[in-house]
């Protein structure tokens, strides 16, 4: 089985096991697309993606068939409780990814004498994991200077800029000019 952790939460110390997680390639898209009266085909205006569903099967593991059982079935119940709203997940097979999502759908427990097997579905709003930032500091000591960032990763995100003024100066004249590469 695989381990995972929900907000810091190890499936095993609840007694639920995990199977497997079905996590999709990518997510869904959604197009965007306008057909128009006497013409053919239709006019396409892009698409981006929609949110991610991964899907985690697990077995409740429990020491007997009523009391350990039903509390098993309870603390599953409470780490999934949707009104905590979105929940971090890590699998020790996908190492430094961090999963963002909350239960959404429908927890049904087939209950096999002692155990019980369940899916829980996982919807991700955000449908990309996140992973460990990659600092890198400078600092810069004359004006103008260019800058140019570069991101490791292989899908375009939004920057974050953080600028902190060390000295006693005020700064004055600041100027960004953000421009995207396009394939």
């Amino acid at each position: 089985m695989i381990d995972a952790t929900a907000n810091g939460t190890s499936f095993r110390s609840i007694g639920l096991g995990l199977i497997k997680h079905n996590i999709p390639v990518l997510p869904p898209t959604r197009d965007y697309n306008v057909q128009l009266a006497g013409r053919d085909g239709e006019i396409d205006f892009g698409s981006d993606y929609g949110p991610r569903v991964i899907n985690l099967e697990c077995v409740v593991m429990a020491e007997d068939t009523t009391f350990d059982y039903h509390r098993r079935v309870a603390q599953v119940a409470a780490l999934f409780n949707a009104r905590k709203g979105d929940i971090a997940f890590s699998f020790e097979d996908l190492p430094d990814r961090t999963y963002y999502g909350r239960y959404a759908g429908t927890m049904d427990i087939e209950k096999l004498l002692f155990d019980g097997m369940v899916t829980i579905p996982i919807k991700m709003h955000d449908p990309f994991p996140r992973s460990p930032e990659r600092l890198q500091e400078l600092t810069i000591t004359q004006s103008p200077q260019q800058l140019k960032v570069e991101s490791d990763s292989d899908v375009g995100a939004q920057p974050v800029i953080v600028l902190t003024n060390i000295g006693s100066n005020t700064i004055r004249g600041l100027k960004f000019a953000n421009e995207y590469i396009r394939e």
